[in-house]
């Protein structure tokens, strides 16, 4: 698996409690719909711009799922992007692609969309005496 380090074991258990929660691995549809042999590859793209945050937590949770699938990151963490970018790519078993998929979705869009939020500020105060971060004179 490619995967950028992770150390963060809160946010193992995270991905762990996410992946419970939603209960993918039993998703009956997926098993009766999917052969078990069947391999795919997906992207996972933006649908507007706004910053790169969160793709090892995707990485995380694809691990957790299966091993196997591989989840190549396009972008680095903190990343500028654009409408329709390829945030990354993944590939292995689709049953384990679909299991995974919307857990993974959901910490991207929120972390994405904090990332993005914290530039505007970011850039709302450029400019002025505000300091760059807290604790800063």
């Amino acid at each position: 698996m490619t995967t950028t380090e992770f150390p963060s074991a809160a946010a193992r258990a995270a991905a762990a409690a996410a992946l419970a929660e939603d209960a993918s691995g039993k998703d009956i549809t997926t098993v009766w719909s999917v052969p078990e042999d069947l391999a795919a590859r997906a992207e996972i793209r933006t649908r507007q711009s706004g910053i790169a945050a969160g793709l090892p937590v995707v990485a995380e949770v694809f691990a957790q799922v299966d091993p196997e699938v591989k989840v190549e990151p396009a972008v680095t963490e903190g990343a500028r992007l654009a409408d329709g970018q390829v945030l990354a790519h993944l590939s292995g078993s689709a049953r384990s692609l679909i299991t995974g998929e919307r857990t993974a979705l959901n910490f991207l869009q929120r972390m994405c969309g904090i990332a993005t939020l914290t530039d505007r500020y970011v850039q709302a105060v450029a400019g002025t005496r505000a300091p760059r971060r807290c604790g800063s004179p």
